[in-house]
Formats: structure tokens, C-alpha cells, sequence
């Protein structure tokens, strides 16, 4: 009984001795490091470089053939005329194709009108204030529906100003924290852990919508003046979520 005693009290000592080996008192190591959270805020105005507008072509005619050749023709035409401009890092798509049967409902029943074709021009380009000229163009052609006009950010420059945004959020965080530390009579040490928030940029931002409802070909349409457009302003906004250790 006594060999026994020795042996467990032998055992509680090894124990005990590879804990304070290992840092001591296992619960001192349970003890929450010092920190504080913060939150890092970032505000930029900045200028769109890219503008947009749609151009739909839309004829009516009685035969199906007749309707999408002239519908592709006048598209055609518009297409040209608008690479003529020389406008810069411009990039045309096509936004919209369409060619369905005409009715309209008369006396009791549907009456056959013809064959309606559509056709959209969607125009990119970094020369927004030329955009007007893009509109005068669907005017000379006959062309009543030009709208869609929005002003946006390219890829490469959202890209940039985000960058420079959180640069600017980490800053606020880091300040805010610092003032904190400060008055609580502490240091800011490394930082612990960082969280994005809110970095999906400015959405492209609707300018004008225009439809021209004039007859194609009428004096008034093809004297359209090129109106001014102007870029404006957008706003980036975006938070850092901050902890940092103290010292």
C-alpha cells in the first residue's frame, strides 16, 4: 500500500513538472489577448471614364424579307458612320434582335400590320462628351429610340480606386485605433485580423433616356444639334473591419 502511495505521488510530480516545463499553469495560457476592433471608413468621388447609349433601329413593313433588310441596312449604316468618329477605346455590340409579326386590334379582331424588326447598337467609348454626336447620327438615319445613356467606371480604373480606397479605410482604422490605445493608456501592437467590407464599387449611373419620336427622314430629325453630355461624379464608399493586438 505504501509502494503505491509512492508511485502516485512520484506520477503527480512528473506531471506537474512537464506543465511548468511546457509555460507553467496550464490556465494562464486561457487568459484572451489584449485587443481592440475597429472599423476603417473610405469615401471617394470619382469621374467615369466610360459612357454608354443604345441605338435601336425599328422598322415596320408589310413583308417579312422587306422589314429585316431594312432593319439591317440602316443598322449597317449607323454602325459606319459611328466608327467614322474615331471616338476612343470604343467597342459597339449588338443589344438587341428582334423580328415578330404586327397586330393591332381593330373592330373585334386583330388586324395584320406587317412584320416589326428591331435591331440595338449598344456604344461604349471613353469619349463621353462626344456621345452627342452618336446621338445626332441615329437622328439623320430615322432612328426614334436612343436611350439607355449611362456613365460608368472601366475595369482597370474601378480597380485602381478601390485600391486606393482601402489604402485610405486601413489608414482611418489604424488612426482610429491608435486614439483609442491611446487614452486607455496602451500601444497598438500587430495587426490580429482584417475584414473587407462593401468593395463592389459604383454602379454605372443613368444619365438620360431619350426616344426621338419623329417620322424618319424629317427635316427636325436630321437637323438634330449634337447635345452636350457630361460625365458627373460617382461616389466609391467602402470599410475595413480592423483588430489589433496591444501592447
Amino acid at each position: 500500500m505504501a509502494k503505491s502511495a509512492r508511485w502516485v505521488a512520484v506520477g503527480f510530480w512528473v506531471l506537474g513538472s512537464a506543465m511548468v516545463a511546457k509555460g507553467g499553469i496550464a490556465f494562464a495560457s486561457d487568459a484572451p489577448p489584449r485587443q481592440v476592433s475597429v472599423s476603417g471608413h473610405c469615401v471617394r468621388t470619382v469621374t467615369p471614364d466610360r459612357g454608354a447609349l443604345v441605338l435601336t433601329v425599328d422598322v415596320l413593313e408589310k413583308d417579312l424579307r422587306s422589314a429585316t433588310r431594312q432593319a439591317s441596312l440602316t443598322y449597317d449604316r449607323l454602325k459606319q458612320a459611328i466608327e467614322k468618329l474615331g471616338l476612343a477605346d470604343l467597342n459597339l455590340t449588338t443589344s438587341e434582335y428582334s423580328v415578330r409579326e404586327e397586330r393591332q386590334w381593330e373592330k373585334e379582331r386583330a388586324v395584320f400590320k406587317g412584320f416589326r424588326a428591331r435591331l440595338g447598337l449598344r456604344v461604349v467609348s471613353s469619349s463621353i462628351e462626344r456621345l452627342g454626336e452618336v446621338m445626332s447620327i441615329g437622328s439623320r438615319e430615322g432612328v426614334q429610340d436612343v436611350g439607355a445613356l449611362q456613365t460608368f467606371l472601366s475595369e482597370e480604373r474601378r480597380l485602381k480606386e478601390q485600391m486606393e480606397c482601402l489604402k485610405q479605410a486601413a489608414e482611418n482604422a489604424r488612426a482610429k485605433a491608435e486614439r483609442l490605445a491611446s487614452a486607455l493608456g496602451a500601444r497598438v501592437g500587430e495587426v490580429i485580423r482584417v475584414t473587407e467590407q462593401g468593395a463592389g464599387g459604383p454602379a454605372p449611373m443613368p444619365r438620360h433616356t431619350m426616344m426621338m419620336a419623329m417620322e424618319a427622314g424629317a427635316p427636325a430629325a436630321r437637323s438634330m444639334p449634337a447635345p452636350e453630355i457630361a460625365a458627373g461624379s460617382q461616389t466609391l464608399e467602402l470599410d475595413v473591419d480592423v483588430s489589433f493586438g496591444l501592447k
